[in-house]
């Protein structure tokens, strides 16, 4: 029985360990909040730093093959682990996604569609990048960022004055910054590869996602596109996966545009401009509706690659759409809850179109923390985002006694 190896013991690694174990393999987990999701489904779990060389080594030399479930784990150490176990997808493909700068010049390198950007290692070089560079634009932190946070909208010079003055810009010098053209987005989407060693790949259809204050907040699947574009971004999705040379799986975020940026590498298909937002080697939460919209869901896929299971074609389950909502601790807060009451399900007496829920466990609720996700079923798109509305909005309305 092979042993799979996670960093990161968050929803996505407990999702990941159910389809292992489904296909006969074991997990070990390694993170070092002894209460994180995925722990309770380890076989074997370790609770050290991430920065604890010698857990680390134990970790790697329990496993047979070892992935990943955040891009924040830091790849330095990874490279010699390496040598002594599989990690999949790549240490060189981790460090590219989880850097910024590396991941835009990736995209320029390789001609795939992005905004126009600048790069700077110190905040003396970004103040001089961003005073050339044409308004508005968004400052990001090389690292460390995800869910809006490392981020800064400048509209104006202003704006731009108030963000140089505070020092704690400084503590980013060391990896940089990125500063990047605002793009008039019309619909963000994502698409998810799968490929395996021996090269096979497979592209699930396109997931349309709507953000509430720089959150994941609903899926649609399919997404409302135009065949053509939809096609176009499965095309580019795998073409990336190809180029970065991903054994795993890799979700690839996008910006769909109305209308073009300036100076940017956007491609044009009728009246839509594409461009690539970012990249994820992982399972992706957009990703939670192929459990029960795809034949084969994100987690299957991966447990296959990492057991060295032949992939299957993912495809979609031909009755309606599907639409994915987060639960946050925001909707726990406001029955009455911190997490250590379970949530009052009752609404679902009232949604039978609601058919699948996953609550990851997590000690405790706070607002904008991701803390389960639902999957509403109904003929259409449309519909389907009205059901997971209003099932949500009954959640919030429903104290806990």
């Amino acid at each position: 029985m092979a042993t799979v190896g996670i960093l990161g013991g968050g929803q996505l690694g407990m999702l990941l360990a159910e389809s292992i174990y489904r296909y006969g393999g074991t997990v070990a987990v390694y993170d070092p909040d002894v209460n994180a999701p995925a722990h309770r489904l380890a076989a074997r779990s370790f609770t050290k730093p991430f920065t604890d060389a010698y857990s680390l080594g134990q970790f790697f030399d329990h496993c047979d093959v070892v992935t990943y479930e955040f891009e924040n784990v830091e790849s330095a150490p990874l490279y010699s682990l390496a040598k002594v176990k599989p990690i999949l997808p790549s240490v060189k493909v981790l460090a590219t996604c989880q850097d910024r700068i590396q991941e835009k010049e990736f995209l320029k390198e390789n001609n795939l569609p992005h905004a126009h950007f600048a790069t700077a290692k110190t905040v003396v070089e970004l103040e001089q990048q961003a005073r050339a560079f044409q308004l508005p634009f968004i400052i990001k932190t090389a690292r460390g960022g995800y869910d809006g946070k490392g981020q800064w909208l400048i509209n104006n010079t202003k704006e731009l004055e108030t963000l140089l003055d505070d020092t704690d810009l400084l503590k980013h010098e060391g990896s940089g910054f990125v500063i990047e053209a605002v793009i008039n987005i019309a619909m963000e989407v994502s698409c998810i590869v799968v490929r395996n060693p021996a090269n096979k790949d497979y592209v699930y259809p396109v997931f349309e996602n709507i953000h509430k204050n720089h959150i994941l907040d609903f899926t649609i699947f399919p997404a409302r596109l135009p065949l053509e574009v939809a096609d176009k971004l499965q095309d580019i999705a795998l073409a990336t996966a190809k180029r970065l040379d991903v054994n795993g799986l890799l979700c690839i975020e996008f910006f769909l545009a109305k209308r073009r940026s300036p100076n940017s590498s956007g491609i044009a298909i009728g009246e839509w401009t594409i461009y690539i937002n970012e990249m994820a080697p992982r399972p992706h939460n957009s990703g939670h509706v192929t459990r029960v919209g795809s034949s084969v869901s994100q987690f299957d896929s991966l447990a296959r690659v990492l057991l060295n299971i032949p992939l299957a074609q993912p495809k979609g389950i031909d009755v309606g759409s599907y639409c994915m909502g987060n639960l946050l601790g925001d909707v726990y807060l406001a029955q009455g809850t911190n997490g250590q009451k379970s949530l009052n399900l009752q609404a679902l007496e009232a949604f039978p179109e609601v058919i699948d829920v996953v609550l990851y466990g997590k000690h405790e609720a706070r607002e904008k923390r991701k803390m389960g996700h639902f999957v509403a079923q109904n003929k259409t798109g449309d519909e389907a985002l009205a059901s997971a509305q209003k099932f949500r909005e009954s959640l919030m309305n429903s104290r806990v006694d």
